[in-house]
């Protein structure tokens, strides 16, 4: 999570994109920040929860759930007028990126531990 306003305030700073249609002025409207925390946030949490469920059926809903959850909140930020359609497309792009990133760190940490308590002798 601390990555991801480090990731996004320099792209915003760097576009300096104006906002939607009755927003200020200002610039700093892509990509999105609050897609890409709660894409984060949820697929984060998904990632975490994959591995403690057993069946398939499960995983999957659990997956479509977040995906459903971050298209709406996607759908919410367009339709209030926040970002532009494209400001989130962007968002989603770059925690997709965050959450690959995530998964091979914790691949490697794993199969770091594995072998670590692979040569600790067992009482």
């Amino acid at each position: 999570m601390a990555v991801v306003p480090a990731l996004i305030a320099p792209l915003k700073a760097a576009v300096d994109r104006p906002g939607p249609p009755g927003m200020d002025g200002t610039g700093g409207f892509y990509p999105s920040g609050h897609a890409a925390t709660a894409t984060v946030a949820y697929g984060a949490a998904v990632l975490l929860l994959l591995p403690l469920l057993r069946g398939a059926y499960g995983r999957r809903e659990l997956v479509i759930g977040c995906a459903l959850l971050n298209v709406a909140i996607g759908f919410g930020l367009v339709r209030q007028g926040y970002h532009w359609p494209l400001d989130v497309v962007a968002s989603w792009l770059l925690s997709g990126m965050l959450l690959q990133g995530m998964v091979l760190v914790v691949a490697r940490v794993t199969r770091n531990t594995r072998r670590s308590s692979w040569r600790t002798p067992s009482c």
